[in-house]
């Protein structure tokens, strides 16, 4: 009777091929070009994706600069929050919330964006957002 493999002997089968494969070509490489030609492909490929980073910094920072004056571009980029930021800026500066609760009253929007999820209801970041300004915010740790 022929013995059946289990899915974790399949799962270690499959990461064996994932790691020894590349390593194994990468030995085969190195012992027909020497280890210059592996050298200058890693290094080629940390200077584009370095090169990479710091072009789409800068088409933020030109865009940031369409659309604010140099002093909000400058906070924005520092990631700060401050009271009577918009909502777009704040999301500009920090990014979008994890969660939002809402209120609306008879004479205001009032929205808690909540951001750093510690737990279930926790939050490290909270600002209140009030007819679309930063109207303040509670931070822990």
């Amino acid at each position: 009777m022929a013995r059946r493999s289990s899915s974790a002997q399949a799962g270690l089968f499959v990461l064996a091929i994932v790691i020894g494969l590349p390593v194994y070509l990468t030995m085969k490489v190195i012992d027909v070009t020497g280890w210059v030609f592996p050298v200058v492909v890693v290094v080629v490929i940390i200077g584009l994706v370095m090169a990479n980073r710091a072009n789409k910094r800068r088409k933020r920072i030109e865009a940031l600069r369409r659309k604010y004056p140099e002093e909000i571009v400058q906070r924005i980029l520092g990631g700060q929050i401050w009271q009577g930021q918009t909502e777009e800026q704040l999301i500009d500066a920090i990014g979008s919330p994890a969660e939002v609760d809402t209120k609306v009253l008879k004479t205001m929007h009032r929205e808690i964006w909540k951001y750093g999820r510690i737990s279930a209801k926790r939050f490290r970041l909270r600002i209140t957002v009030e007819n679309g300004m930063v109207a303040g915010w509670d931070q822990k740790g």
